[in-house]
């Protein structure tokens, strides 16, 4: 049976990995590698202007748990950067969430390293601030007592990411469709824990998704709940932040939903009249990692992957792995 299990990952492109990975790994704990390999990405054309390009991409995630990130630097063209005149309510995903238990601690330990904001409290009472990367890239530090596994990081992994989105009803209706059906929030106003982003003052509807649930399946523990905080400006028109460049350019390129049987969500999504932009149809290997990708967009035209996993290495130089569908390990 059909199921989306919650966020698995958020693709983000770098202009420079060597530099942002490791900075990843300090500020957020991304420690626990996927995979890092260089590849072109065929199935990427759609969004490419049908260019097959080349990239190279790391997918690294926190002991702690919460969701993954999939770190991209093109290397076959230079990505052009973030628009200097973004604001709040832009259309697209413009932060992710980042779990923190000890907000205190958190915000002390990254302050040193001069990249965070003050600490503001958000309509769930929860503590939050805000981080950028050398790329501009925002990152929110949001207070959650979801925990895998205890570690020495500051911070988990990923619970969430904020969209800017043109049509409100529109965008909810969609992720309720792919299992974001509890809003835990919804108003209108202006937000303090908005501020520290550039039009942060302005009148802003707001909304906030859950799953009902947490995650089941194979990485079910890791993911735990997931969220979408939603923003749509009231006062002006939102500008595109991906108008004028492709996947691969610096920004948060995709999301990416953990699934289980593609077929029959593929079913699913085509009654409800969502198309599959593109197909892999079969698994592909990402170094030694093999999944099953298909792609969607949501009203406004953000990607979306929907992944299945089929192996991961558990002890690579060992050839050992996690085969998901057999929920077992085994060698290669």
């Amino acid at each position: 049976m059909s199921h989306i299990h919650g966020i698995q990952h958020i693709g983000v492109a770098v202009s420079d990995m060597n530099r942002t990975l490791p900075l990843y790994r300090k500020w957020f704990g991304m420690n626990i590698p996927f995979f890092d390999s260089v590849q072109s990405a065929p199935l990427m054309q759609t969004f490419t202007r049908q260019q097959i390009i080349t990239k190279r991409a790391s997918m690294v995630m926190n002991l702690n748990g919460g969701s993954a990130l999939e770190v991209i630097e093109p290397t076959s063209f230079s990505p052009s950067p973030l628009p200097l005149d973004f604001e709040l309510g832009d259309i697209g995903i413009f932060a992710v969430h980042m779990r923190m238990q000890n907000p205190q601690e958190a915000h002390s330990a990254l302050n040193k390293y001069q990249v965070s904001s003050c600490m503001e409290k958000d309509p769930m009472n929860c503590h939050r601030f805000l981080l950028q990367d050398p790329d501009r890239l925002y990152f929110i530090a949001i207070e959650d007592t979801q925990i895998f596994s205890k570690s020495s990081a500051v911070l988990g992994g990923i619970n969430g990411l904020s969209i800017g989105v043109s049509d409100m009803s529109a965008s909810i209706s969609f992720y309720a469709l792919l299992g974001f059906t509890e809003v835990l929030f919804r108003g209108k106003g202006v937000y303090p824990d908005l501020f520290d982003f550039p039009g942060g003052n302005q009148e802003v509807e707001r909304v906030i998704l859950s799953t009902k649930q947490g995650a089941k399946g194979p990485f079910g523990a890791v993911i735990g709940y997931s969220k979408i905080e939603l923003i749509c400006t009231l006062n002006r028109k939102g500008k595109r932040i991906f108008k004028g460049r492709i996947w691969g350019d610096t920004g948060f390129v995709h999301l990416g939903l953990d699934i289980v049987d593609m077929k029959g969500l593929q079913k699913k999504l085509s009654s409800h009249q969502i198309e599959i932009e593109c197909d892999s149809e079969t698994a592909l290997s990402m170094g030694k990692t093999q999944v099953h990708c298909a792609y969607i967009c949501d009203p406004d035209g953000i990607l979306i992957e929907l992944i299945e996993v089929y192996k991961i290495p558990l002890i690579e130089k060992w050839g050992v792995f996690l085969n998901v569908h057999g929920k077992r390990a085994g060698r290669n």
